[in-house]
């Protein structure tokens, strides 16, 4: 074999021993997938979100546990490198975020409460959100104690290895219930939402906000929100958020509703009201619910927090 033919063959290894660790580096594509606001690190093995909305520290663990996912807790050095590159895309919000406790000692951080920075109504905190003392960790890794009156961001993790793939009703997320009269999957969150955070909490986990579209369908919810237990944190127990809302039209002009399938509720299928609806109550209820006495659509206060139903259609697919 000549000096030049080997050059050859070593040149051709390096290639091919390249390439192949290049393949193994790349992340799962059939395995690591999980809902869509969460993303995935191949080096943990797990999937991160990182909430951008200021909550107590109490209620953190909450949010993470709807998502399927836990409040995360820095045990790496790989956690540390995600929080900080997950910091790096909201240079704007601070620099510290909730996580969960580790166990160890930390040193305090002091400073005056803000328990609420919204205006209009404030749902009420349950007291256990107001007395917890909690870990934060800031744009540089570094862990300190806190005080959980403090209203801040926080991240979730999910382990892999732990996230849940309904496979019949084609969801990442735990408790759907399909009706084969409708061809629909159909779940409660244990908390209730602001109608946008309930739009993002079902289309992340492959759903949509429920959209009524029969008489039949109407009654299957009805049934439905009458068998479930009351959902903790809601303004009132009796309204379920709907994938239907309008834009605040023109002064004089009347109130469009649509479905977020841009549908008027004729086109959807249904469009029945519940009496002396929808009536826009002080001049700003461009949201839809469920009543649950009726099953039918009445308007309300898209800031307000209610329980609200997800849906997965499965006749089409």
């Amino acid at each position: 074999m000549t000096k030049t033919v080997k050059i050859l063959l070593i040149s051709d290894i390096r290639w091919c021993l390249y390439f192949i660790f290049t393949i193994l580096m790349l992340p799962s594509s059939t395995s690591k997938q999980y809902r869509t606001d969460y993303v995935y690190n191949r080096r943990t093995d797990a999937f991160y979100k990182f909430h951008m909305e200021m909550v107590l520290c109490g209620a953190t663990k909450d949010i993470c546990a709807v998502e399927g996912a836990t409040l995360m807790v820095p045990t790496s050095e790989e956690d540390i490198s995600q929080v900080h590159g997950m910091f790096k895309q909201y240079p704007d919000i601070g620099d510290l975020a909730w996580v969960g406790y580790d166990g160890n000692d930390h040193d305090s951080i002091e400073e005056t409460p803000l328990i609420n920075l919204d205006e209009g109504r404030v749902t009420p905190y349950p007291r256990s959100y107001t007395t917890s003392v909690c870990d934060v960790v800031k744009r540089n890794g570094e862990t300190y104690r806190y005080k959980g009156q403090h209203l801040l961001p926080f991240i979730c993790k999910a382990n892999a290895k732990d996230v849940f793939e309904d496979k019949q009703c084609k969801v990442f997320g735990r408790g759907y219930r399909y009706y084969e009269n409708v061809g629909s999957c159909y779940k409660i969150p244990s908390l209730a939402y602001e109608w946008n955070a309930a739009y993002a909490e079902c289309h992340a986990e492959g759903a949509h906000l429920i959209v009524l579209n029969s008489e039949l369908e109407h009654q299957v919810i009805y049934n439905f929100t009458n068998e479930e237990h009351q959902v903790r944190n809601a303004w009132t127990s009796w309204f379920f958020l709907a994938g239907v809302r309008a834009e605040k039209p023109p002064a004089g002009a009347p109130v469009v509703f649509k479905t977020i399938f841009n549908q008027s509720l004729e086109e959807a299928g249904y469009s029945q009201w519940s009496e002396n609806e929808p009536n826009n109550s002080n001049g700003h209820e461009y949201c839809v619910t469920i009543f649950k006495n009726d099953g039918k659509y009445n308007d309300i206060y898209c800031r307000d927090k209610y329980a609200f139903i997800c849906e997965k259609e499965l006749t089409n697919n």
